[in-house]
């Protein structure tokens, strides 16, 4: 086994080509992959120029066909001597300076197909941290940035001018003054464009990585948004920059300065990784590593209790709206039929003590974000809505995707906090924006703006309404809260206490559940007597008419009762639960919360 992994760190581009098939079967015969080097987690200074690789992320976009040479010959021209080179798993030809290029009938052109990905948006940094840990590295705490941060490069005089204040620039958004600045520093041909137009990631505010991925196995299974790893040869070769395309690269010369200049940004910021594998991920927990279900349903009770207990606490006492917040946590969309999306758990917690505590909402939400694997808080100011790119768009002038906070990967958690909405007026860009969070939340799709037409594309998002009154969003389930008098008067108390009863263990497992539920098969049973009887019941003795889509949301929230229970399939004692919880989340609705 060390072999096999001392192999990999010496392997060459070159040596793979010699025998690709037994490469490929020795890769996948390795128990794991945590001695190749994951990028995510090195700084690029660490790794060199065709070292075998790995890369998690998001395809952020994809680019035309890339043609290359896979083999042409090299002319030496003081000794007439010619060798036959391939352009695969490389940008650059590597010629001296005494060779150049034989145009000839052994020149052979290959096709590759590339895209960018980027580190998962809104990925935690428990997970960053546990990932660092995992690939052997020690996570900076004190500057939690940088462990995924590109070094800049120094290429010609335009990116120099900008090094001094380069070491402390982020790959983060610190405002409009800084994009300003970047801006004019960099703007010597009025074309060139700023590090955040490089890099392009859809959270503004979220530090990240971006890769450039060449494959040449046919893909045809990849789509925007999907969640992968790849393994592949590092190509950081300066040569490669927009800036300057020299004789020594392989990468062809596009139509316009700025579309140059964004298809080769700088490698030093944004790598190259030429594939030899790829693996499409099912999630991204460092902390599950295979799906046992039997083992899963067995622990779910545990670690339902652990977070039943933390969840009530933090909800001031409140353990129907912790029920209903575990269902919303451990949701996911399981089945999409024509335009019938099935499983996504909008969640509105209304009547939240945001006179006692204004930043109740968000407080709420850092526990959370410790508990699940990506998430993102996004307040629902009319400042922020008028202004954030919520929907991707594309850009003819660069021919690329520019990213919005919408495009996100499956089992993202949107926290939106519509506490923070103050009165002002939505202008045309922040009713869009409002437009857009109602359609993700109703059909589970993100519209992307093509400019002469729209598309949409499948997202698995879950989102979490946080609010004072009823939202002014759609959601799926609204549950107003009632906190308890006694609670109230020591929340800051409970958040301390909360911290401390979930020990890394707890937590572990917490963690482990919410993602485990997600990815566990749930059959519906032959035998639902029971439900059909209740159904009929129900529409007897209601007063409001009781409709198929009321049944099927009830039988939605059952299914999430039983799997948070442990269970694979909907018994009787679940479906009880489940009405309960629903008539006493309607009754809540209809009576006015008490004074507090």
């Amino acid at each position: 086994m060390h072999n096999f992994c001392q192999d990999f760190e010496t392997v060459t581009p070159e040596l793979w080509m010699a025998n690709e098939e037994s490469w490929k079967e020795k890769l996948l015969k390795l128990p794991n992959w945590n001695k190749i080097p994951l990028v995510n987690s090195n700084a690029s200074h660490n790794l060199s120029d065709g070292k075998l690789v790995r890369f998690r992320g998001m395809v952020q976009d994809m680019h035309n066909t890339e043609f290359y040479f896979e083999h042409f010959e090299v002319l030496n021209t003081v000794t007439n001597e010619i060798k036959i080179k391939t352009g695969k798993y490389t940008d650059t030809a590597h010629i001296q300076e005494n060779e150049r290029i034989n145009y000839t009938e052994n020149l052979k052109s290959g096709q590759r197909q590339t895209m960018v990905i980027i580190s998962l948006p809104g990925y935690n940094e428990w997970a960053q941290k546990l990932e660092d840990e995992q690939n052997h590295l020690k996570h900076l705490e004190d500057q939690p940035n940088t462990s995924r941060r590109l070094e800049p490069t120094k290429l010609k005089r335009t990116y120099d001018e900008t090094e001094e204040s380069s070491e402390v620039m982020e790959v983060e958004n610190e405002g409009s003054s800084k994009e300003r600045r970047t801006k004019e520093d960099l703007s010597e041909p009025s074309n060139v464009v700023s590090r955040e137009h490089l890099l392009n990631f859809p959270l503004p505010d979220v530090a990240s990585k971006s890769c450039i991925v060449k494959i040449y196995d046919e893909n045809d299974n990849l789509k925007l948004n999907d969640m992968i790893e790849v393994i592949g040869f590092l190509s950081v070769d300066p040569a490669l920059s927009g800036e300057f395309q020299e004789k020594n690269s392989l990468e062809p010369v596009s139509e316009t300065e700025v579309e140059i200049i964004t298809h080769n940004p700088p490698p030093s910021l944004v790598p190259r990784l030429h594939a030899v594998f790829v693996k499409k991920l099912e999630h991204c927990n460092p902390l599950v590593k295979e799906v046992d279900q039997v083992k899963i349903l067995n622990e779910a009770n545990i670690a339902r209790e652990h977070l039943l207990k933390a969840l009530t606490e933090l909800l001031l006492g409140d353990q129907l709206a912790a029920e209903y917040l575990i269902c919303h946590l451990i949701s996911s969309v399981y089945l999409r039929q024509d335009t019938i999306t099935l499983g996504q758990f909008c969640l509105n917690i209304s009547n939240l003590p945001t006179q006692k505590y204004p930043n109740y909402a968000k407080q709420l939400y850092d526990i959370i974000k410790q508990f699940v694997t990506k998430s993102y808080y996004l307040p629902l100011t009319v400042d922020n809505m008028n202004t954030m790119a919520l929907l991707p768009k594309k850009d003819y002038e660069c021919n690329r995707l520019t990213s919005g906070i919408l495009q996100l990967s499956k089992d993202t958690h949107l926290v939106l906090d519509e506490t923070q909405m103050q009165q002002g007026r939505l202008d045309a860009a922040g009713v869009g924006n409002i437009t857009a969070l109602g359609s993700l939340i109703k059909t589970q799709k993100v519209e992307y703006d093509f400019k002469y037409y729209k598309m949409e594309f499948d997202s698995d998002i879950s989102v979490l309404i946080l609010s004072e009154g009823k939202s002014l969003l759609p959601s799926d389930y609204h549950i107003s809260l009632r906190p308890e008098k006694s609670s109230l008067e020591i929340f800051e108390a409970i958040v301390e206490a909360a911290t401390y009863y979930l020990k890394e263990d707890i937590m572990a497992t917490i963690r482990t559940y919410i993602t485990s539920l997600k990815l566990v098969k749930y059959s519906i049973s032959e035998d639902l007597q029971f439900v059909e009887e209740d159904f009929i019941e129900m529409r007897n003795e209601s007063e409001d008419p009781v409709t198929a889509d009321d049944l099927h949301r009830l039988l939605v929230l059952a299914r999430l009762v039983s799997l948070s229970r442990g269970h694979d399939t909907l018994t009787e004692d679940c479906w009880r639960i489940t009405k309960t919880m629903e008539n006493d989340r309607l009754a809540r609705l209809k009576s006015r919360p008490p004074t507090l």
